[in-house]
């Protein structure tokens, strides 16, 4: 059976604060489950540079470290470790259930990833997923000490995470609602005077690092790798994505309780020691 392309909106890249760019992640979430006829995907920048926790993280993990203590802070809908959201770019793509990437299992999250890979490799870095890069993958395991995973994504071992020169430069995390799926990714371009740590892929090899130069590139190599058809989603329709983010965004993203929530391990932990 041929494959069907899938109608996709394309967004126009943009850059807001963690709570916008969260709100409207979760908006394009809700519309595919709602109205399954067409996906949606965008890029997009963090103003100011802010630290994104994943769902099941507490709040705790980031006093923890001081560098943390007076970062912007969002809390996202994605599981996963924390990411420190600055000289880099966001990828979010929203898909009906109707599609192949909706389905359970690690299909979209290789499909996407691969396509990455592929697009950095055609620019003259060595960058493929952690399970095909043998002798020069990052260790496994946790940097932190910890006897779980890491707090920062990006000190995380995956083996579909994208590696360049022994070091994680592209990891993603999703969501699902009613068979919908949402997912979205961290491309590292530069390293961060917060997290020196983790270099970029312009601090190994010569490139524009402006996330706004790769927004393009990377929407069109997943859109293909899916068999996407990027179409501009017009005026009224961002608007009307833009209405209910902001609804969100309120409710949500910006509501300290969200952002200070104890994941369930936490609340287990803290009512032994209370009890």
């Amino acid at each position: 059976m041929a494959v069907v392309s899938l109608t996709c909106y394309l967004l126009p890249y943009m850059e807001a604060d963690g709570a916008a760019n969260m709100a409207l992640d979760e908006a394009l979430l809700e519309r595919v489950a709602a109205e399954p006829g067409a996906g949606y995907l965008r890029t997009y920048g963090w103003s100011p540079a802010t630290l994104s926790l994943g769902y099941f993280q507490d709040l705790d993990e980031v006093a923890a470290d001081p560098r943390w203590r007076d970062a912007p802070l969002v809390r996202r809908a994605t599981g996963g470790g924390a990411i420190w959201h600055d000289r880099e770019l966001t990828y979010s793509l929203a898909l009906p259930a109707d599609h192949r990437g909706s389905q359970p299992g690690p299909w979209l999250y290789r499909a996407v990833h691969a396509s990455i890979g592929a697009e950095l490799r055609a620019r003259g870095l060595d960058a493929r997923a952690r399970s095909e890069a043998g002798p020069h993958a990052p260790p496994a395991g946790a940097a932190s000490g910890r006897p779980d995973r890491p707090f920062l994504c990006f000190t995380d071992r995956d083996p579909e995470d994208i590696v360049a020169a022994s070091s994680k430069v592209v990891g993603s995390a999703a969501r699902r609602r009613a068979g919908a799926v949402l997912q979205h990714g961290s491309i590292l371009l530069r390293r961060s005077e917060r997290a020196p740590e983790l270099p970029g892929i312009c601090d190994l090899i010569e490139a524009d690092p402006r996330p706004e130069a790769w927004a393009g590139p990377i929407a069109r190599c997943v859109a293909a790798a899916l068999d996407l058809t990027l179409v501009d989603p017009g005026g009224p329709l961002v608007g009307s994505l833009h209405e209910r983010a902001c609804a969100l965004e309120q409710a949500v993203y910006r509501d300290p309780a969200w952002t200070g929530r104890r994941s369930p391990t936490a609340r287990r932990r803290a009512a032994a020691r209370d009890g």
